[in-house]
């Protein structure tokens, strides 16, 4: 992936314009998307154009040999977006529009897919290092949107939905890279109201990271300490402890807190 030129950075600030004359509604914000691909990855990791081209024809060779298997691998890779787009946001939906151009212009394509807004679930990367482990340039952010895999008739998407589900996570994480730039940053922060918390999709004997960072916070806080049975407490502290939840200084110290 190669840092965006100044033609690129105008077709982005065109987007919101044309998607409007494709979805026929006015659209809030829009710009232009990109697939974070495997290829990228393997270079970031130091992998040399001839080794990436034989996975590339490995996959190629696979496709051929299994292609429902292969299909379907592709569709959860990819979500069945092309590997660019235009993201655009109405007030009620999401849409994925064919990105194409003509002679450095932005030009209208065809719908690709079509989301409620209310049910848009995407974040933004706010780690450096996955930039950077995925080659995405520093002109670049990652924005990872969950992709329902629902409703496919294939039994390795639905397999994949059943675990997907069976993580908490609200679709297939999948990372796009988009500009920095106000058109790009509209569109962030229009989808990711829904955004999951940290750990949501992170499951550790059953129960949700997150909903374990948010009971260790709770501890931490002492919140209900006076109200609360000091023996219950402590139970729960250690649960947290052995959990790898609190480290040691931290359940130290609430040990020492309800103790009084």
């Amino acid at each position: 992936m190669k840092e965006l030129t100044q033609e690129e950075l105008r077709m982005n600030e065109q987007a919101a314009t044309i998607a409007a004359s494709v979805v026929g509604e006015p659209v809030e914000a829009a710009c232009r998307c990109e697939q974070v691909s495997q290829d990228m990855t393997l270079e970031a990791a130091g992998v040399g154009a001839i080794n990436r081209g034989f996975v590339k024809g490995a996959k190629g060779l696979s496709r051929a040999m299994m292609p429902r298997t292969m299909g379907g691998i592709k569709q959860m890779e990819t979500g069945g977006l092309p590997k660019t787009f235009v993201l655009a946001v109405s007030a009620s939906k999401v849409y994925a529009i064919e990105d194409k151009e003509k002679g450095g212009e932005l030009v209208a394509g065809k719908m690709v897919k079509t989301w409620d807004l209310d049910a848009f679930t995407a974040k933004l990367n706010t780690t450096q290092g996955m930039n950077v482990s995925s080659g995405v340039p520093d002109d670049r952010q990652i924005l990872i949107i969950y992709l329902s895999l629902e409703g496919s008739k294939s039994k390795y998407m639905q397999a994949a939905a059943r675990q997907t589900a069976a993580y908490g996570s609200p679709g297939m994480p999948t990372k796009f890279a988009l500009a920095k730039d106000e058109a790009s940053q509209k569109v962030i922060d229009a989808v990711t109201a829904n955004a999951p918390a940290p750990g949501a999709n992170i499951m550790i004997g059953g129960q949700s990271l997150a909903d374990m960072q948010a009971a260790a916070a709770q501890a931490a806080a002492g919140a209900g300490a006076a109200a609360a049975d000091p023996t219950a407490q402590l139970s729960r502290l250690a649960d947290l402890h052995d959990r790898g939840v609190l480290s040691d200084e931290e359940f130290a110290a609430q040990k020492a807190k309800i103790l009084g």
